[in-house]
């Protein structure tokens, strides 16, 4: 599940990039990305198990 979070999220910030939305290199956002991903991936797995 993480793994698919991080790629779809990747996949809207290079969109996003792309379509002049956001500034920046991809690079940048790779980081917080995957941040929000694990947290969420944790939150998630969590609720599953109770």
């Amino acid at each position: 599940m993480f793994l698919g979070v991080m790629v779809l999220l990747m996949g809207v910030v290079m969109l996003m990039e792309q379509l002049g939305i956001i500034r920046g290199d991809f690079g940048d956002f790779i980081v917080p990305i995957a941040l929000v991903a694990l947290g969420a991936s944790m939150i998630f797995d969590k609720k599953k198990k109770c």
